[in-house]
């Protein structure tokens, strides 16, 4: 009687340690199954990433939803002004415009040059006199030559400036954005206080 109860513990107590030890591997699997998915390391970091995806790619609409419009005069088939996107150049408007005429002069334009809102572009003829256009004619600034818009000759007919110091001009205009102010021509290479007094007024800004 007395080994048969020794021999029933043993197994009870054989049987709760199973229990036992089996529990504690549920308790583990599970925690660690829950740690993975909660990970702080993973999580996050993939939603971070979709939302300054989904910002970027509405920067980059914003920067080229709103349309502007460019004045293209002179030597092209179909002259007139037309509606373009912000980033496009001279070229892509004098293709929109038909392409140059046989008699155009295209050295004339600056056909690399990014345009602008309210942007003359005027294409001169082979041998013609090129007279600085305005994008604000009709006005008491007609006869001021806009410096955030005039394209390589029409800067050359500033005093002191050649094809070289133009181009800086225009150069600094794509990478910094327009003039605001006379004084921030100073930051052009080639371009100093004696120029600046004898352009004040002669240029616009808009």
């Amino acid at each position: 009687m007395i080994q048969l109860k020794k021999h029933i513990n043993l197994v009870l107590g054989a049987g709760l340690l199973l229990l036992i030890l089996f529990g504690v591997y549920i308790y583990k699997n599970i925690n660690s199954h829950t740690e993975t998915v909660n990970s702080p390391d993973q999580m996050p970091m993939i939603k971070d990433e979709t939302i300054e995806s989904e910002t970027e790619k509405n920067e980059k609409k914003a920067d080229n939803s709103d349309p502007i419009m460019v004045d293209v005069q002179g030597s092209v088939k179909r002259p007139g002004v037309y509606e373009m996107n912000n980033g496009d150049r001279v070229i892509d408007v004098i293709r929109k415009a038909g392409g140059f005429l046989e008699e155009a002069e295209a050295r004339s334009v600056n056909q690399a040059e990014k345009i602008a809102d309210e942007m003359i572009i005027y294409v001169a003829a082979k041998g013609e006199e090129i007279h600085p256009l305005s994008s604000n004619m009709g006005n008491d600034k007609e006869d001021l030559l806009n410096i955030n818009s005039a394209d390589l000759s029409e800067l050359q007919t500033l005093s002191g400036v050649g094809p070289s110091k133009a181009q800086s001009i225009i150069s600094y205009r794509e990478e910094f954005g327009p003039f605001n102010s006379i004084d921030q021509l100073l930051e052009v290479r080639g371009i100093g206080e004696k120029t600046i007094e004898d352009w004040k007024d002669k240029i616009k800004f808009r």
